[in-house]
């Protein structure tokens, strides 16, 4: 089954976060990343929603922390997060907080996320703190 274009972007969205959030990769560098998918660079629309995430998501990548942080267990902090949890976190909240999109679906696109790239619990984690942002 073919992937909807809006689910490829935020895939890869999450992935050049998350090089940014482990190793400090620059939005030149995703960029280089995301041009490279043969995918993306067939697909306009693809293109354009995943450059947006990631540049919206990395502009605003403290206050979406801190509001992730306010909703985490207390002692928590959003560094104890897996590196993965962290990147889709951010990139859900940039679609909850600045898009139109329907706040379920971007839920439920980031717990599916959560199912493929992070721990076998992960995806309850984030639909709960995700549930709590909007």
């Amino acid at each position: 089954m073919e992937k909807s274009h809006r689910k490829l972007a935020r895939e890869k969205a999450t992935i050049g976060v998350y090089q940014n959030l482990l190793v400090g990769c620059s939005l030149e560098d995703i960029t280089t990343y995301l041009n490279e998918d043969k995918i993306l660079r067939e697909n306009k629309k693809s293109m354009d929603f995943c450059q947006w995430l990631v540049l919206t998501t990395l502009k605003n990548k403290d206050s979406y922390q801190n509001l992730i942080e306010k909703h985490l267990k207390k002692n928590w902090s959003f560094e104890r997060l897996s590196v993965m949890e962290r990147a889709i976190l951010l990139i859900a909240t940039c679609e909850l907080l600045e898009s139109d999109l329907d706040k379920k679906v971007v839920i439920n696109e980031a717990v599916m996320n959560a199912k493929v790239f992070c721990d076998d619990d992960s995806y309850k984690f984030i639909n709960g703190i995700l549930s709590q942002v909007i």
